[in-house]
């Protein structure tokens, strides 16, 4: 009985290995011919246009371009400038004028010591022909000078009259003090700023402290009104308004022999 079931045993795993080998074998006989067959090779099919509307193009748009900016000036080595040349020392156009205080006040004014800038009231000069004209008779006079810059110290002015080789007058004057361009003579002499003449030209001459010239020119000190004429055909004498007497004329004078003469101060020519 044993050896029976034994032999049944062995029979189903002989049948059941032939079966699996039969099985493997048509799996094989199946799948080792389709992958030894050529894969077919299919031509390129031609794609037929479209009549699709082109798709619009990107467009390049270009990028603001940057503003070139000047080019830097390069940095080099620059020379100081020279200084501005100071220039020399000079009377300014029309730098030249006169002021003065009436001598008709009742009060003496107040001293004109140092001031250029004429204040109200009083007399100034003018220029005819060419000539600067101060008139007289004054209380005092300031002569004015006025620079193309500050006014330096130790300025004269020298004053000749027709007759003299040599100054009559040599003068110092001093800065004004409210204005530091300006030189001032502040005089009260009576040749200077009352009636001496009724009419008189002197030549001023201006100098620095060495001596050098800066200004030359004539200037005319005129009483600006004139009295009747004597008979003896001359104005009076200026300070006294007193006609030539007798004693006081010449043979060459135009009124020598006149009549009526007379003999004393108490009776002048008219």
């Amino acid at each position: 009985m044993a050896e029976n079931t034994s032999d049944k045993k062995s029979s189903i795993i002989i049948y059941l290995l032939i079966g699996a080998v039969v099985i493997i074998g048509l799996i094989l006989a199946f799948v080792l011919p389709r992958a030894n067959a050529a894969v077919p090779t299919t031509a390129p099919t031609a794609v037929e246009p479209t009549s699709e509307p082109p798709t619009a193009t990107a467009t390049y748009t270009s990028e603001p371009t940057q503003t070139a900016l000047p080019p830097t000036a390069t940095a080099t080595a620059t020379s100081l400038p020279s200084p501005t040349p100071i220039p020399a020392l000079a009377l300014k156009d029309n730098g030249f004028s006169v002021w003065c205080y009436p001598d008709d006040q009742i009060t003496a004014p107040p001293s004109g010591e140092g001031i250029s800038i004429a204040p109200a009231g009083v007399n100034k000069s003018t220029v005819v022909d060419g000539v600067p004209e101060v008139p007289i008779p004054n209380y005092s006079c300031n002569y004015v000078f006025e620079f193309n810059q500050k006014a330096p110290e130790g300025l004269k002015l020298e004053i000749y009259d027709w007759l003299q080789k040599q100054p009559a007058f040599n003068l110092p004057l001093t800065v004004a003090t409210d204005n530091p361009n300006a030189a001032v003579l502040y005089t009260k002499n009576a040749y200077l700023s009352k009636r001496v003449f009724w009419e008189y030209t002197y030549k001023f001459i201006l100098k620095d402290k060495d001596g050098n010239e800066l200004w030359n020119n004539p200037v005319r000190l005129n009483v600006p009104w004139r009295p009747a004429i004597c008979l003896a055909g001359v104005y009076p004498k200026a300070t006294s308004l007193r006609c030539p007497l007798r004693q006081d004329s010449h043979p060459w004078d135009p009124w020598y022999g006149k009549t009526p003469v007379p003999n004393d101060d108490d009776h002048p020519i008219p």
